[in-house]
This record gives structure tokens, C-alpha cells and sequence, in this order.
């Protein structure tokens, strides 16, 4: 689909606890944008956005939350959304957004235009450039130890891309170049993988959230 595509329409309505009238003013749209979201123990986790609203949004990730967990996310093309886990699903949880209504005006706006665009490419989601190690091998380590030497396709400064027969289920963690990840993608020649918390000091998109009660501009 290419950015020109028509624009997506509102799956419905967020429930969020309201009836009636309440509920029809604050549609869900399905929007599929990359991201990380951050824990009380300070590490980063990747995520995929797949709806969302002014008052919350429902992800995919590997990681395994509690209802209740008080979580920051950064999306890209949205930027950070501070919030509460309200439900778990399989491959995923949904989130309330805990935000000022400034905040909310600005998130409507940003929602409508994502959908008016259609779906973002893949090369546009992301933030770091790839380049091509050569013929490089690298170790990777799976969780039940063992050790396979494995041609690295491609590398950024978040993730890679690994040739190898052997294909971990999406979520699991393994060490790869001496560092943990997260298998993200199957793909013909083997699998991408998510370094876990390399973003972290490397990038701001956190920094207004750590001095204390958050960002709710």
C-alpha cells in the first residue's frame, strides 16, 4: 500500500470505560507504527502499535506485562504516550493513555493524519540506518545454550538481520554479537533481531519521563 492509499477508517469506538454518546466521540483506528516502551526497571522493549485512540492503544511485543504496570511508550511518527496496562492478550496488551487534554488534542491530530497517509514503508520506519558488515560471523546464543556462528546480513545500531537455519519463536531472548535481543521477523534467510535497552543513552525520547511524573504535555 502507498502513502497515497485512501485513508483508513476508525475501527469504532473506545470503549474506555464510557457509554453512550462519550464513547462515539473517540474512534479507534488501526495504525501499524514501530516502537519501545520502557519499564519500571528502566529497560526498553520493542513493540509495534496496532490501534489506537485518544485514550489508549493496543501493542504487540514480546515482552510479558502485569494489568496494572505503568509503562512509556515512544512511536515513531507519534512520539511519547505515558499509560497503564488495562488488558492482556496473546502477543500483546492494551494500554490506557494518561494525558492532558492539550496532549490529546495533539495525539487526534497526528492520529488523523497517519490514517489520511495509509501505511509508512518499511524503509521509513527506520529511525537507524543499516549498513551491510560484509561477510562477517557472529555468535548466537539461543536459550538452551546452544551456540551457532551465524553470517550477520545486515546491522543497525537497534537490531540485525541473521542467516541462520535455525528459527526461534518471535519474543525469545538470545545473545547475538555478545548482546541480548529479541527474535522480531522470521524471514526466508533467518531472522531480525531488537537489541534490548540500546537506545537507552543513546537517544532523549525518555529523558523528560525519568526526573518524576512524566511528561503530560
Amino acid at each position: 500500500m502507498s502513502r497515497s492509499s485512501a485513508q483508513l477508517p476508525p475501527l469504532g469506538p473506545d470503549s474506555a470505560g464510557l457509554s453512550g454518546p462519550e464513547r462515539r466521540r473517540y474512534p479507534r483506528y488501526a495504525l501499524s507504527l514501530p516502537g519501545r516502551f520502557m519499564r519500571a526497571d528502566k529497560l526498553d522493549y520493542p513493540c509495534r502499535l496496532t490501534d489506537i485512540s485518544i485514550l489508549g492503544a493496543a501493542m504487540t511485543t514480546p515482552a510479558i506485562l502485569t494489568v496494572g504496570e505503568k509503562i512509556i511508550v515512544y512511536l515513531l511518527h507519534l512520539g511519547g504516550l505515558e499509560g497503564t496496562v488495562v488488558r492482556r492478550f496473546a502477543g500483546g496488551f492494551a494500554m490506557s493513555i494518561t494525558a492532558t487534554q492539550r496532549k490529546r488534542d495533539k495525539l487526534a491530530a497526528q492520529i488523523q493524519r497517519l490514517s489520511r497517509q495509509g501505511e509508512i514503508p518499511e524503509a521509513e520506519e527506520r529511525q537507524y540506518p543499516r549498513r551491510t558488515p560484509g561477510h562477517d560471523i557472529y555468535a548466537l546464543l539461543l536459550p538452551d545454550g546452544a551456540a551457532l556462528e551465524c553470517p550477520m546480513l545486515d546491522v543497525s545500531e537497534s537490531g540485525a538481520s541473521i542467516a541462520t537455519p535455525i528459527k526461534p519463536p518471535l519474543g525469545t531472548e538470545v545473545i547475538f554479537a555478545n548482546k541480548r535481543a529479541w527474535v522480531v521477523r522470521h524471514h526466508a534467510e533467518g531472522i531480525a533481531v531488537e537489541f534490548v535497552n540500546e537506545r537507552l543513552g543513546e537517544e532523549a525520547v525518555f529523558q523528560p519521563y525519568d526526573a518524576g511524573g512524566g511528561s503530560q504535555e
